[in-house]
This record gives C-alpha cells, structure tokens and sequence, in this order.
C-alpha cells in the first residue's frame, strides 16, 4: 500500500516537472487523474451538485495558473485538495442575495416625503449656487482648464498638449482648484446638516 502512494507520489512529481516546463499533455494526466477526487470532495463541502463543474474547474484552473508560474508542490494531491478547499470556502463565504418567499408580497419602503425632496432639492441648489460663485472668482484659464477637463472630457495630456503646458503643471493648477472649491462648498454643505 504504502509502495503504491509512493509510485503515485512519484508519477505526480513527474508530471508536475513536465507541466512546469510547459508540457500541456502532462497537466491533462494530472486533471484525469484527479478531476474525481476533487469532484467528491467539493461535492462534500458544498452539497450542491450544480457548483461541482463550476468549482473543480476553478480549481484546476488555479493550479494550471500556479504550475505555469513555476510553482513545484512537493505532494501534487495535498496541494491540489488545498486548492479545492479554498475554492470552496471562497464560495461559502461569498454574499448570497436574501430571497423572499414566492408566497408573500415583499414589504414597500416607503419612500421619502416631498418635504424630504423639497429640502433636499434646496440644499442642492444652495451648493450649486456657491459653486457658480466660486467658479466665477476663478482666473479665466482655470476656468477653461476644468471646461476642458469636465465638459469636454479630456485627459490632462490632452488639454496639456492643447494649453501648450508641461502636464504636471496642468494636474497641479487642477488640484488646486479642486482644493479650493471644496473648501468654498464646504460651509455651504455643512449648513444643511
């Protein structure tokens, strides 16, 4: 018994040698060998048979990538289960949507009141107006730096390149004027809280 792990243990090492110097055909005896095994033990922890197809590749897949990347695991089947493990243990701690009972309506939210909406439509006019305030005392060409930049959706290379300025130069008046402006809405936003 111990003889026959052996020799498997060798034929794995083998074929883990073959697979990191780029032989395909070695990595597909390794995948038939095993792709079983890894089955039956994801089933195991999972206990949904539509995620065994989906989970064992993933599996074979990241030791493919690994294997590729010249990593040589001393004991191919121990490595290979441990990816399992992880792949299932990715899959069992992942976010699952809440389901509603097909029998029941779910509850509404209610939605906000049109005092709500009222209040927070002018709050947002009371930012935008200190924003058109704080752009008007801006220097032309900054001005024309984030028309550039916002309206018409250039990079800072490409503005650079259209000012005929360094692109450092184009990114630092831009974060300025950023800083500024933030620090303009500032007592405008924090009003409303």
């Amino acid at each position: 018994m111990v003889a026959a792990v052996e020799d498997r243990q060798a034929i794995d090492a083998g074929l883990v040698l073959r697979c990191v110097g780029g032989d395909g055909a070695a990595f597909q005896a390794l995948a038939e060998r095993y792709y079983r095994p890894i089955g039956a033990f994801i089933y195991k922890r999972v206990q949904r048979t539509d995620l065994v197809e989906d989970l064992s590749q993933e599996t074979f897949l990241e030791a493919y990538r690994a294997l590729k990347g010249g990593q040589q695991p001393h004991h191919f089947s121990s490595w290979l289960f441990g990816i399992a493990h992880n792949c299932c243990g990715k899959w069992l701690r992942r976010k699952r949507p809440r389901l509603f009972s097909p029998y029941e309506a779910p509850e509404l939210a209610a939605g906000p009141s049109d005092l709500a909406l009222r209040e927070e439509l002018e709050e947002q006019e009371k930012v935008l107006a200190s924003l058109d305030v704080g752009l008007a005392r801006l220097p032309e060409e900054t001005r024309r730096l984030l028309e550039l930049k916002h309206k018409q959706g250039k990079t800072c290379e490409q503005i650079a390149a259209e000012v005929g300025r360094p692109v450092g130069t184009i990114k630092s008046l831009l974060s300025r004027t950023y800083k500024s402006l933030r620090e303009l809405l500032a007592p405008a936003v924090g009003e409303g809280a």
